[in-house]
């Protein structure tokens, strides 16, 4: 690469210092043989060859391009290079001893080896051309300290026209024209020194002189024109104009290969075939027109038009890699990767307002509600509805703002997955920021809005915690980020607009939801209330993740399911108050468990006490201390599958390996052990409390003295053990006064309520 926009002894100085750091590693030779890639042949699809009998080499360091009409099957090819296993054929790659060995037999440890720029952005827009390159750069060089990576973006970016001083490196990715995200996405690619760099139609979008530019400096780049210290270049490219910089031709034309050869040669034989077809070939000196005419020769046909011949069967890889890739620390891949994720946002501060919003519209929804609705009355219903109410918009509100998460940037987890990223903390990086945001923040807005005291102050003081962080990060960074006073007084209005619904919630006060004041005092209630929703809240969001991660990179397919998970949870959680059938109740209590809304309903109810003042069937043992921290420990399991299930639908999405290969893979991982032990130690806890929970309600009998039930007390029991009092604190219903269950009519009329206000 050149220094010669830069003008600057900086530059100059710096160039040398990383030419000399670059790389000498061999570049990679290829060696494609008999390859097909056959798609569809389902129920309803039909079988269609992509690829059919594809085989050429590529010596080390040369630049080559591929090139051909549209739909011919060239980005087909480039992705069977990259990850995308082919029907049939090899792909055999040669580094340093000269033997080629087969990209799906390792396919980890050659992934890792190659730079690839498909046409598609794979950088995350929300984030400025520094910021992206530098994560990056963390990510895939773990051995380069932050001024190493510095200096080689610096590099890259002046090699391919931005130098250091441009102002477009402190712009955001989705502001750049798609020509400049194109050269980012090469610098990007570049930090690792690959030895093998795949282009997919980098010159698109480029004006003349720049693609003329971009091409120079491929070919100063690649090892045959840098002294043997750069990369074997393959590209795909429709810009005709440049191919005399390429040392080598490949054309495809309607899933087959044509001819290969110098660019000369290339020509020659494309109009020869031309000639000897019957056709005429253009009279003109204008070479332009001579490969009009080659393309519309061999423009993809139809389908059905296409001669197709009989792909052999399907290739089979060994189970086993030979080779293993060096894996990165977990922990610092999350510690980067929610660097990232929390820059982004931050850079987007609309999309935590739109958040944050929703939560101030759900509780909002909550005024509805009577301001006695929480306190004892001889009809429960309305304290029925409105705590599946609650349940049911935290849900809502946690899921639906977390079903895209993975999926609208699922291209560029495929891309950075096959140079090492971790699905562990890349998907925790993600719950970890949304449950700040959307398990805690939200789910306070929602109680502060319908008059909860601790909550309000929460809120409140969330709020100020934003405002004041917010305004320090203008101050550090106005220089660089924002550098003028209007640009500063904008971004002071974004950080006072992200915090109005948290403000909001705190002041607009229309009535006060009271809280009963006994069994346990109303302060006690409200932070369960909370805990209980917050777990809510993040499981909610956990079964969007869950979603976002099945579908891929279908955004659509993630809305629609989405909407039917909500949709279940919401009926599930409504068949409490309007199911009433024996035989239909037994059915929706077998559902119920597998649901987010059962427990946040289970939770909140136990925290309020409802079951105590009902004026219907007893569930006493619902309102145990135990009963309650089952509650929390299947929301905590919910989370728990709901990220494994994430981070295993993300591996079964992996197009480079075996089932069998990566079902042994996730056998020999610690984590897996982890995960499961973590289900085991979860499952039989709740389960072991609830069940405590319901022993206890049974040792009841009637005191006619009384006339009423007693319930068994452990503090009546003489030399009872310290595990057996534990036992008893946390199973023993709360309802319970002095070891004696009052009946709910007697409740009604003589026990006290607390107001919250």
């Amino acid at each position: 690469m050149s220094s010669r926009r830069s003008g600057g002894p900086q530059i100059a100085d710096l160039q040398k210092k990383l030419q000399m750091a670059l790389t000498t590693t061999a570049p990679i030779s290829i060696w494609v043989e008999n390859l097909w890639v056959v798609k569809g042949g389902g129920f309803r699809t039909t079988r269609r060859s992509i690829l059919q009998n594809i085989a050429f080499q590529v010596q080390p360091g040369d630049f080559v391009a591929i090139i051909g009409p549209n739909g011919a099957g060239k980005t087909t090819m480039f992705k069977a290079l990259v990850g995308d296993k082919p029907y049939s054929g090899r792909i055999l790659f040669s580094q340093d001893d000269g033997q080629f060995e087969s990209l799906y037999e390792n396919p980890e440890y050659w992934l890792e080896r190659i730079g690839y720029v498909p046409v598609d952005n794979v950088l995350h827009e929300e984030l400025t051309v520094r910021q992206v390159l530098m994560h990056i750069g963390r990510l895939r060089r773990p051995d380069l300290t932050d001024d190493e990576i510095l200096e080689r973006i610096a590099f890259n970016l002046d090699g391919l026209g931005i130098p250091p001083e441009d102002p477009r490196v402190d712009q955001l990715v989705k502001t750049l024209s798609s020509g400049e995200r194109k050269k980012v996405n090469i610098a990007a690619e570049m930090l690792t020194d690959p030895p093998l760099l795949l282009l997919d139609e980098p010159t698109s979008n480029l004006d003349p002189n720049a693609e003329r530019d971009l091409m120079d400096s491929l070919r100063r780049l690649s090892a045959t024109h840098n002294e043997g210290n750069g990369p074997t270049i393959l590209l795909i490219t429709h810009t005709l104009s440049s191919l005399d910089r390429c040392d080598h031709i490949v054309f495809i034309a309607n899933s087959k290969l044509v001819c290969e050869g110098s660019p000369d040669d290339v020509f020659e034989t494309l109009e020869q075939n031309i000639v000897d077809a019957g056709r005429s070939i253009p009279d003109s000196s204008n070479k332009f027109e001579h490969w009009a005419t080659i393309f519309d020769y061999y423009k993809t046909q139809d389908f059905f038009d296409r001669e197709h011949a009989t792909p052999p069967e399907p290739q089979h890889y060994p189970s086993v890699e030979t080779k293993q890739r060096k894996v990165d620390s977990s922990w610092r891949q999350f510690r980067i990767l929610f660097s990232r994720y929390f820059l982004g946002r931050y850079n987007d501060l609309g999309g935590i307002f739109t958040i944050l919003f929703s939560g101030f519209v759900a509780g909002f929804l909550l005024l509805i509600a009577p301001s006695e609705v929480f306190l004892k009355a001889k009809d429960a219903s309305a304290a029925r509805q409105t705590v599946v109410l609650f349940a049911i918009l935290v849900v809502i509100t946690g899921a639906f703002n977390s079903h895209r998460e993975i999926s609208k940037e699922f291209r560029i987890y495929i891309h950075e997955r096959v140079k090492g990223l971790d699905p562990l903390a890349y998907v925790m990086s993600k719950v970890v920021w949304l449950s700040v945001v959307i398990g805690i923040f939200v789910c306070l807005t929602i109680l502060a809005l319908t008059g909860m005291p601790i909550a309000r102050t929460l809120t409140f003081v969330v709020g100020l915690g934003l405002v004041g962080a917010g305004l320090v990060d203008i101050a550090l960074h106005h220089k660089t980020r924002w550098k003028t006073t209007s640009s500063i007084a904008w971004r002071i209005g974004q950080v006072l607009l992200l915090v109005l619904p948290l403000f909001a919630a705190y002041f607009i006060q229309f009535q006060n939801k009271e809280l009963p004041n006994t069994p346990v005092q109303a302060s006690s209630v409200e932070l369960s209330i909370i805990v209980t929703l917050c777990l809510t809240g993040i499981a909610a969001l956990s079964l969007g993740l869950l979603v976002s991660s099945v579908v891929g990179a279908n955004n659509d397919r993630a809305t629609q399911i989405a909407i039917g998970v909500i949709i279940a949870n919401v009926i599930l959680a409504f068949s409490v108050l309007v199911v009433t059938s024996p035989k239909f109740r037994v059915f929706f209590a077998t559902l119920e468990p597998f649901t987010v809304t059962h427990w946040g309903y289970s939770g909140f109810s136990s925290s309020l006490n409802l079951y105590c003042w009902a004026g219907s069937l007893r569930y006493d043992d619902f309102n145990s201390v135990g009963h309650i921290l089952s509650t929390w420990l299947y929301l905590l399991l919910q989370i728990v599958v709901a990220i494994g299930g994430s981070i295993l639908a993300l591996r079964l999405q992996e197009t480079w390996t075996t089932r069998g290969r990566l079902l042994r893979s996730l056998a020999q991982q610690k984590v897996t052990w982890f995960f499961i032990l973590t289900v085991t130690v979860l499952m039989s806890w709740a389960v072991f409390l609830g069940q405590q929970s319901q022993n206890y309600y049974t040792l009841t009998y009637f005191d006619a003295i009384y006339s009423g039930n007693r319930y068994a007390n452990i503090e009546t029991v003489a030399n009872a053990t310290f595990f057996q009092r534990l036992n008893g604190a946390l199973s023993e219903s709360a309802c319970v006064l002095r070891g004696t269950s009052q009946s709910s009519d007697k409740q009604d009329a003589s026990q006290d309520t607390g107001s919250i206000q």
